[in-house]
């Protein structure tokens, strides 16, 4: 901007906050604003007069104008790729089926790229369909026809968690010695005692 550019900018600042112009404003002004376009710093102030209640410094108008200039040029970049879509779009005539050309090239990816291990890409499907292969393995089995429901093991008593049930034979003493007397007999171990010997 030029010097008049800069003396209508700082009129235009200390107009809109009702400020009077120290002397010497419009120098300090042009000084530091000369390398910026009237346009984009007359933007900037205004959109800063609408946003604040504040005199505006000079740092502020810049970094606003900076801002305001990206956006215009990146509003140009914009339109003038849209103006080449659609210029293209017009010449380019109608669109044509590849989706031969897709499956032939999916088909030439997989022949290359080696098959990848199925339960490392998908773990939790794979364990998945193992626990229902088991589980219909068992729905589907047929029952075991030496299973005898009469060769069930015998419950055997703990005396640490149940009581003795009554009546049993390790209560009687000659009932304990005679059962010791046959296991020992089946095993092959029993010893005659001195009465047995001498008859």
């Amino acid at each position: 901007m030029n010097y008049e550019e800069a003396q209508a900018l700082t009129a235009i600042i200390f107009t809109a906050y009702d400020r009077e112009k120290p002397d010497g404003i419009d120098e300090v002004w042009f000084a530091a604003m000369q390398d910026v376009p009237f346009d984009l710093a007359r933007a900037a102030a205004i959109q800063m007069i609408q946003r604040s209640t504040f005199l505006p410094k000079v740092a502020e108008i810049r970094a606003r104008a900076a801002e305001l200039n990206r956006e215009r040029r990146r509003a140009l970049r914009e339109a003038e790729e849209q103006k080449a879509i659609e210029a293209y779009a017009a010449n380019a005539g109608p669109l044509r089926d590849r989706s031969a050309d897709i499956q032939a090239l999916v088909g030439q990816v997989r022949t290359v790229i080696p098959e990848g291990d199925r339960e490392a890409l998908m773990p939790r499907a794979v364990a998945w369909e193992r626990e229902h292969r088991q589980h219909q393995r068992q729905a589907d089995a047929e029952p075991n026809p030496a299973y005898d429901p009469a060769m069930q093991p015998v419950a055997e008593w703990n005396a640490g968690k149940a009581k003795q049930p009554a009546g049993a034979w390790w209560e009687d003493a000659e009932a304990r010695e005679r059962h010791s007397k046959t296991l020992l007999a089946e095993a092959g171990r029993l010893r005659p005692t001195s009465g047995e010997e001498a008859a």
